[in-house]
This record gives C-alpha cells, sequence and structure tokens, in this order.
C-alpha cells in the first residue's frame, strides 16, 4: 500500500495532525533535529506528528500495531460483547476465549507496547525541544500541554494494561534512552496525573480553538481523562483512598464548563456525520489520504459467503456475541446505533434476525448475507462504507461526555448526583430510568452494564473489566457457558460460534493485566526478569 512519506519530528507530520484539515500531503526534505526545531511552525509540526502516532508510525510499525486493529482486539477480544469465531487456536482467539495457551510472546501486546512507546517519544520530543524556541508563549505553552495530554494518553494505555512499565519523560535519541527499568503503577499514574494537571492549567476549552484547530486536547480532555486515570488506578489498588472522591471533582469541572453534552442522535457519533457534536470531548482525526486514515472498516465490516463484499477486503473479526444482542431493552437505540442489523448487498437487503432461527430455517438469505465467517451482526460503528482500505475518514471517539456521566456515577455511588448521571445516559438511550434505592454494588454493577451498552467497541472494554473485575468475569464465565451442555444450540448453525467457547475455567486473576512482551525483555535487559502474576 502507498504510504504518504514519513520522517520522525519534521513538518511531514503535519500531514496527520489532530485536524482533518492538516491531512493533505506536502513534499518534504530531509530534516533533522539539530536544524529544526527552531520555529513556531517547526513546534506545530511536531505537535501534530505527536497526534499522528496514534495513526501513523515509523517502520516496522503501522496503523494495525495499534488504533487501527491490534489495540481493540485485545481490549474488546475480552469481554462479553464481541467474539472472532475464528478458531480456539488462533492468535485473536487467544483474547476471546482466555486461552491457557496465551503467553508473553503474542505479538499484538508486543506492537501495542511499541507503538504506545514510540507516540511517547514523538510526545517527549515537544516536551524536550518546543520550549526553547523563540515563539508566541501562549502558543509554546499550548502546544507542550497537548504533548503531555498525548503522552498520559498511551501511559494510561500501558499502565492499565500492563501495570508496572517503564516511565520516560526525555526524548530517546541513543540506544542507552531505552534501558529503563518498570516503575510501580501508582507511581506511573503519579507521572499521568501531573501531565494533565500541567496540561490542563495551559489549554484551552473547547470553544476556545479555532474551527481549524477542531480536535486538539483541550481543558476539558485532560480533566476526563484525569479523572479515568484516578478511577483506573483506584479500583486497581494505586491510588490513594482520595482518588474517587477527587475523580468526581474534576468530572463536576467537566460538567460545569458547560462545553459538553449529550447528543441526541446517538448512532451518528460514529459514522461520521456528526464528529463535530458537543459531546466529543477528544476524538482521533482520520481522513480518507492513504497512510492517514483509519483501518477499522475492514476489521468490522461483514464479508458475505458469496456475492461482493460490502466493504473492499472486509475480514470480518469483530461480531456481537448473541446474549449481549439479546440483552439490550427493545427500545434501546444504542442497539441500531453498535450493530450492523442490516445492510445493502447487490441490490437487496440483507438483515440478521433477532430471533435465532432454527436449523431447519430458509438459510438462502442469510448464508449470502450474514452466513459463513461473520455469523452475525458487526459493528455498525466506525464503518466508513464510501472509503476504501487504509483510507477511512471516520474519527475515533475515544472520550465524550456520556463517559463523564457514567463515571461520575460510578465514583458518587447510589446518591441523587449518581442516579442523574446515569438516567441522563439512560434517557437519551430510549430506555427507563433506573430502579431507585440499590445498594451500593448493586448500582455499580448497573453503571458498568450501562457502560457496556454504551461503549461497545470503542476501546474501554478491558479498562472497564479490570475496575469491576468479579462483575466482568461473572458475565464473560456465564456468557460462554452457554455453548455447554445447558446452552444446546446456541452455536448452532446457520450462525456458528455466537459465543466463545471458554478454555480456562473459571478465567484466572493472571488475565487483571497482560503480561510485559518478552521481546521487551529481550531489547531491555533492566526490566530483569519479573513477569506479571500467573504469566
Amino acid at each position: 500500500m502507498k504510504r504518504l512519506p514519513i520522517l520522525v519530528a519534521s513538518s511531514a507530520f503535519a500531514l496527520a495532525a489532530c485536524s482533518d484539515s492538516f491531512l493533505t500531503e506536502q513534499p518534504i526534505d530531509f530534516v533533522g533535529p539539530s536544524n529544526f526545531y527552531n520555529t513556531a511552525a517547526d513546534a506545530l509540526a511536531a505537535t501534530n506528528a505527536a497526534y499522528a502516532s496514534f495513526v501513523t508510525l515509523p517502520s516496522p510499525l503501522s496503523n494495525d500495531g495499534y488504533y487501527g486493529r491490534n489495540f481493540f482486539m485485545i481490549v474488546e477480544y475480552p469481554t462479553e460483547v464481541v467474539t472472532n469465531r475464528l478458531s480456539a487456536g488462533n492468535e485473536r482467539s487467544v483474547f476471546d476465549n482466555f486461552n491457557p495457551i496465551m503467553n508473553a510472546a503474542h505479538p499484538y501486546l508486543q506492537t501495542v507496547w511499541q507503538s504506545a512507546y514510540a507516540g511517547i517519544n514523538r510526545a517527549n520530543a515537544v516536551i524536550t525541544r518546543v520550549p526553547a524556541i523563540a515563539m508566541d508563549t501562549t502558543l509554546r505553552r499550548r502546544l507542550v500541554g497537548e504533548a503531555k495530554f498525548l503522552r498520559a494518553l498511551h501511559y494510561y494505555n500501558l499502565v492499565a494494561l500492563f501495570g508496572d512499565v517503564p516511565v520516560r519523560l526525555d526524548e530517546t535519541t541513543t540506544l542507552e534512552n531505552l534501558q529503563t527499568g518498570r516503575m510501580r503503577a501508582d507511581s506511573v499514574y503519579l507521572q499521568i496525573a501531573r501531565d494533565l494537571q500541567e496540561a490542563a492549567a495551559v489549554l484551552p476549552e473547547r470553544t476556545g480553538y479555532s474551527s481549524n484547530d477542531y480536535g486538539r486536547a483541550t481543558r476539558g480532555a485532560a480533566r476526563t481523562l484525569h479523572a479515568k486515570a484516578l478511577l483506573q488506578a483506584a479500583a486497581t489498588g494505586n491510588a490513594p483512598a482520595s482518588a474517587v472522591s477527587d475523580a468526581a471533582e474534576l468530572l463536576r469541572q467537566v460538567i460545569r464548563s458547560n462545553e459538553y453534552a449529550l447528543d441526541a442522535n446517538y448512532a451518528s457519533l460514529f459514522d461520521g456525520t456528526n464528529e463535530r457534536s458537543r459531546e466529543m470531548i477528544f476524538s482521533l482525526q482520520h481522513t480518507r489520504v492513504d497512510g492517514a486514515g483509519g483501518r477499522l472498516s475492514q476489521w468490522f465490516a461483514p464479508a458475505p459467503r458469496s456475492g461482493s463484499a460490502v466493504f473492499p477486503g472486509a475480514l470480518t473479526h469483530f461480531s456481537v456475541e448473541w446474549p449481549f444482542l439479546q440483552s439490550y431493552h427493545p427500545n434501546d437505540v444504542r442497539r441500531a446505533g453498535t450493530w450492523l442489523l442490516a445492510f445493502q448487498q447487490d441490490g437487496r437487503t440483507v438483515s440478521f434476525p433477532l430471533t435465532l432461527p432454527t436449523v431447519t430455517a430458509d438459510r438462502n438469505n442469510l448464508n449470502n448475507g450474514y452466513g459463513g465467517q461473520t455469523g452475525g451482526p458487526v459493528p455498525r460503528k466506525y464503518i466508513d462504507f464510501g472509503a476504501v482500505e487504509g483510507a477511512e475518514g471516520i474519527d475515533y471517539v475515544l472520550l465524550r461526555h456520556a463517559d463523564v456521566l457514567l463515571m461520575l456515577a460510578e465514583a458518587v455511588g447510589p446518591t441523587a448526583e449518581g442516579y442523574d448521571a446515569v438516567n441522563a445516559v439512560r434517557t437519551r438511550a430510549g430506555v427507563p430510568a433506573l430502579v431507585s434505592s440499590l445498594p451500593a454494588p448493586a448500582f455499580r454493577d448497573s453503571v458498568f452494564v450501562q457502560r457496556r451498552f454504551e461503549f461497545a467497541v470503542e476501546g474501554h472494554g478491558v479498562f472497564d473489566s479490570r475496575r469491576n473485575w468479579n462483575w466482568a468475569r461473572a458475565r464473560v464465565e456465564a456468557n460462554m457457558a452457554l455453548t455447554g451442555s445447558t446452552g444446546a444450540g446456541i452455536n448452532r448453525a446457520p450462525f456458528t460460534s455466537l459465543v466463545p467457547k471458554l478454555n480456562a475455567a473459571p478465567i484466572g486473576d493472571r488475565w487483571r493485566l497482560y503480561p510485559i512482551p518478552q521481546r521487551a525483555f529481550e531489547l531491555n535487559p533492566t526490566l530483569g526478569i519479573r513477569q506479571n502474576p500467573g504469566w
């Protein structure tokens, strides 16, 4: 596939910046650090390169190694929401079915790890070099604040996925910079908090940016991510007692800013028609330029058994698990907003029945549409039917106002404030208000159920599971049990593998963290030999 020119720490990355308007190919010449960080334009280009770390990474990394595929696979497969329907030992299935053969040598763990650190290094280059550039002081501080937000986001992914990880705060310019030992998770979270506090102090609010700068990190984004990190740290034993109340106050500040609000049209947030909605707090900006767009469509879109595909190169490795699909309230608009229940192919409508067909049912329409490898509804979110592979224009939503409300409910529990927050999300979805006077544990579990419905396939799955581990593990085990003797027919034809078969009963606590990638130990002896528990 043709790629746009890539040059780390140079103006080349202006083509993949945080706003769609920046994503335009420009001719470049070689520029090294010694003659690059001199002007405000250089500072802006370097910051844009840091945003591009979610989309375009230096060889041998690629889009697929991070937010183009692998990140979503390791974060969403282990939930009760989606399955890949592949063989039990497939490299993707080991996350889906908690297969004991999963180990630290898995390539997806390595690419996510390596991609995150590549993004951190770009952010570090901005944080290290831009302060010395003679330029407008306000702009300089803002760009450094944006880089600190992006660095914190990468470190949040790393610590929440892997626990204790190396922390590098300076640009890596030699091999010696890479030799950094693991920092305890609680200290990593403290560094994340420090970055986000400093970012929030200098970043504008959403309305403080011009329209051409839409998509850059804002004060609201920094506070929202800070609250999320505090809740993650508190739930995993890596934060002081005040973390939950501190998170609640940060979320109240975001709400009081009046910068964000729930959008009346849930589905429009993910189909490319409403990407500047007031609900959006931070999104990865994509454009239909080869190498600067998303890559999830080919993994989400249906790949029919016969006839033409509705998306070029569709591979269909994400499908809804049948029990989860059936658990939606009948009036819940999020079901149709999340899952592709029907689509047009070759002049006809292919639709998925919401009642499981019998073995003797007429399968002609199903086998030519949702049959074969697909086997059931795939995500509707993020499929760009007007794009070609590698040039998808739909933005990926990382933070939005519904997250603020549900995190606030999680933080304050079954109070009037907590009920108001969760019921605002439920009302927008078209489902009844949450029953009043729930005990605190039941209220918390109800909030996390809403998170499953609200944020399915948006990259929150494993993070949410680890914040409420026993609840999440029980739901996954219950779904997987349906493939056994008590669930006769749950995986029957024409839809096979509607739920992955459990390979570890019960699911062990080792899955509360992923193993540190084996390759990381090989490249960095200062990590020692200590692996995460159970791996």
